[in-house]
């Protein structure tokens, strides 16, 4: 069976303008994406340029947006009719590549590891379960930018508002029972208040993270803290 892909293309060395290349591909049962790019590049295009790694949903680089959605290429089906194009607010390297430097800029104030003045009273430690469960619910999160892609919120405030993926990854360890950092006031300072409760960032989030809720109840932790200085 035929299928048709349109495929998002742009060169920034040599395109004044992106644009959408249509291609012929043998659709299959069982065919990802990624498989369609991969054959794309190898029989018929080889500048075809897109990220990918794993293969398997673990690595997060082949987040782009496919029909519209934003998906992993390398876990979501093919179509007879796909339109493929890279993830949206993010500077595009060329074709389906982002650039990600202005997260990884801003990763370091988030301080993403565990920050602990003191031993274990005890061991085995006695863990909040409830709490255990968000943690390991957060710690999902393979920083595919999708949920960035979805969010209107980045879309209006980039600066003022550090995203769901960041705070997903900020709640991992507010959650985390052993951290002693005040994650709630740095989610608070990343911004936390600048969300719009949509959902979207869980309705696309592929590891099933569920950054919606990990942000809500951050911010019922931030708002417990009173007002803070506007951003």
């Amino acid at each position: 069976m035929k299928g048709l892909a349109r495929v998002f293309r742009f060169n920034p060395l040599v395109d004044r303008e992106s644009y959408f290349q249509h291609f012929e591909f043998a659709c299959h049962e069982g065919m990802t994406v990624l498989d369609v790019l991969n054959g794309i590049r190898e029989g018929q295009d080889p500048s075809l340029e897109f990220s990918r790694c794993c293969r398997n949903g673990q690595c997060g680089l082949c987040g782009m947006r496919v029909n519209g959605k934003e998906v992993l290429a390398c876990r979501h089906p093919a179509a007879k009719t796909l339109e493929i194009a890279p993830l949206e607010g993010f500077q595009i390297l060329k074709d389906l590549v982002i650039l990600r430097d202005e997260y990884e800029a801003r990763r370091p104030q988030l301080r993403l590891f565990l920050e602990r003045r003191e031993g274990p009273l005890s061991e085995p430690e006695r863990v909040d379960m409830e709490a255990f469960d968000l943690f390991k619910r957060a710690s999902r999160c393979i920083e595919c930018m999708c949920c960035v892609s979805a969010c209107p919120v980045m879309k209006e405030n980039p600066h003022g508002f550090a995203g769901p993926m960041a705070l997903a990854l900020l709640a991992r360890h507010h959650f985390d029972p052993r951290d002693d950092l005040d994650r709630a006031l740095m989610a608070r300072d990343e911004g936390i208040r600048h969300c719009v409760d949509c959902g979207l960032c869980s309705r696309v989030c592929p590891q099933a993270v569920d950054p919606a809720r990990l942000i809500g109840i951050m911010k019922k932790a931030v708002e417990s803290k009173g007002p803070s200085r506007s951003r």
